[in-house]
């Protein structure tokens, strides 16, 4: 009750009384009176003052007033500080987050334009030309197998081809032996010039021995000693020796071409696989990279998330510590006020002017 009194007895006194004034006018006293509330003040005066005790009971409810709204602005004071404090840890450490952030998306869209994106496309263009290599080496390998194909039938026919110039040969020879041994005779050689014909029939005309062949059919068509009879037999003979030497040189280079087209397989095969162990590991290394772009692209996206949610913390908690702040400042205006209001109050009620009108107005009937 008395530091409401007190109070509201400050709060009059500072409405109705100058404070720079060293008396208290009878016409602030009687402005005082004009309402309830004033009267109320005015009443408890006079009750003091009718008891001719000194106003001690109101002087200590307005310093009372005075402590306590010193100790509620501490208060206020120290609470504003350590809300202050706690702004200022909280946004030091948003803007640490919020740096952080900002360098990790930064890293993290470098390392996808500068790193992951050209080696996913690098790796792309890798196995392109690897599945290229790989396809050109199968298609290589079937054209050479057909080609090869019709060079192993070529020379089977060659073979053929010998083996009956061969046969035809010692079919001449033995015509031809016969003619000289007298076992045929020469009225018969119409047949040794027919086995040669076939001869000539069996070897080709681009052979090198070809030429011989035709000379025999020369000769055979129109013998008639012994003399004759045994070069005939001798170019046979000769004959038979080229054929049979080149046919192992066919089969000689049939044999080479064999092994070198044995080795050609080989190599495209081992070619093949190494195209293909490439693929693989291309196709690894195109995964890892496609997942490592995922996971970064996951994070980035997490950092731009967390960096606006950082962005809008700092500003609400911005936005809190100016709200608080001019609470504060209103606060403790209000408190300065009250303060002060209570310190004047305090030595107006304190001062002889006081007592002194108050003292005159009741003797003139009271203050109301």
């Amino acid at each position: 009750m008395q530091k409401g009194l007190a109070l509201l007895l400050t709060i009059y006194i500072v409405t109705c009384v100058d404070p720079s004034m060293v008396q208290l006018s009878t016409e602030k006293i009687d402005e005082l009176s004009q309402s309830n509330l004033g009267r109320f003040i005015i009443e408890m005066a006079q009750t003091h003052a009718e008891m001719r005790g000194p106003l001690d009971d109101l002087v200590t409810a307005i310093g009372d007033l005075e402590n306590e709204l010193t100790v509620e602005l501490q208060q206020l004071e120290d609470d504003f500080t350590r809300s202050t404090n706690q702004h200022q840890i909280t946004q030091e450490n948003l803007d640490i987050n919020i740096g952080q952030t900002e360098i990790n998306i930064f890293n993290q869209k470098d390392f996808i334009d500068a790193i992951l994106l050209p080696s996913i496309d690098q790796t792309n263009q890798k196995i392109d030309r690897l599945n290229g290599f790989m396809n050109d080496n199968r298609d290589s390998l079937s054209r050479e197998t057909l080609s090869r194909q019709n060079q192993h039938q070529a020379y089977l026919d060659r073979v053929s081809e010998h083996q009956g110039a061969i046969s035809a040969v010692d079919e001449a020879l033995q015509l031809i032996n016969s003619l000289i041994n007298g076992n045929i005779a020469f009225t018969e050689k119409a047949t040794i010039h027919q086995a040669v014909k076939r001869v000539n029939n069996k070897i080709a005309k681009t052979s090198t021995i070809h030429p011989v062949i035709e000379a025999l059919l020369q000769l055979t068509q129109n013998f008639s000693d012994q003399g004759q009879a045994k070069k005939i037999r001798d170019l046979l003979q000769d004959t038979r020796n080229q054929l049979v030497a080149s046919l192992n040189q066919e089969n000689a280079d049939e044999q080479q071409i064999e092994e070198t087209w044995t080795q050609r397989q080989k190599t495209l095969n081992t070619e093949y696989q190494e195209f293909k162990r490439s693929l693989l590991e291309a196709t690894y290394v195109l995964a890892a990279y496609q997942n490592k772009l995922k996971s970064t692209q996951e994070a980035l996206a997490q950092n731009e998330l967390d960096l606006q949610n950082y962005n809008e913390s700092l500003q609400q908690d911005k936005d809190a510590q100016a709200q608080e702040t001019q609470i504060y400042n209103e606060l403790k205006a209000q408190y300065q006020i009250q303060l002060q209001t209570t310190r004047n109050a305090k030595d107006f009620v304190n001062s002889a002017e006081f007592s002194t009108v108050i003292r005159n107005k009741l003797n003139q009937g009271g203050l109301v």
